[in-house]
């Protein structure tokens, strides 16, 4: 089971839902992305936050108040946390609006590194040291953006390496490509975002 976790952002910079969201998925409104679930003909399991971007609290809704130490996002990815039934946790609609909350909203993947962050054109995820295998999918650049000094092997791509430093900072590592259907990514040393983009 998958959890979709939608926020207020603009509705442009969202996937489309209707076609995103599959059967059984456990669909999140966070706040005021509760106006973007029904915008798309969709209804949800659960509505969370303190409602002040929607201007109303849905019946049910799990409630904060206004002046709180953590964002809607943040208690919403706790919540669907602890329920430990999701093998999947996409968030939508965390980006384009204000820069400190995209900004932050990245960051919580460092937190909870099951969790991927999805627009129209991206899906951004947290990687700990280990290997991992990367669809190509419908993507076509691929990026890692490291966290802290890192060391990364790549292979699959158009630019591969082995075991290469990855300064904080330096764009060595930004707009690789595809060169098979899957990438292999050996992550040495360090913390990175894994970026996929689609071309266009």
């Amino acid at each position: 089971m998958r959890a979709i976790l939608v926020c207020a952002g603009p509705r442009e910079e969202a996937p489309d839902l209707r076609t995103f969201c599959q059967p059984g998925d456990f669909i999140v409104g966070v706040d005021g992305g509760v106006q973007t679930i029904e915008s798309f003909g969709l209804t949800c399991d659960l509505t969370i936050g303190d409602f002040d971007s929607l201007g109303y609290v849905p019946e049910g809704a799990i409630v904060h108040p206004a002046e709180k130490d953590e964002t809607d996002l943040e208690l919403a990815l706790r919540t669907v946390s602890e329920k430990k039934q999701f093998e999947d946790t996409f968030i939508i609609g965390a980006t384009g609006g204000r820069l400190d909350m995209t900004v932050q909203n990245v960051y919580l993947l460092k937190r909870y590194p099951e969790a991927r962050l999805v627009t129209k054109r991206e899906e951004v995820r947290y990687l700990a040291e280990g290997t991992y295998t990367v669809e190509a999918g419908s993507y076509y650049y691929l990026s890692f953006i490291p966290l802290v000094p890192s060391t990364l092997s790549l292979s699959g791509v158009k630019y591969p390496l082995d075991a290469h430093p990855v300064p904080v900072g330096g764009s060595l590592t930004v707009s690789n490509e595809w060169c098979a259907s899957e990438a292999k990514v050996e992550l040495h040393q360090g913390e990175l975002l894994m970026m996929r983009t689609l071309k266009e």
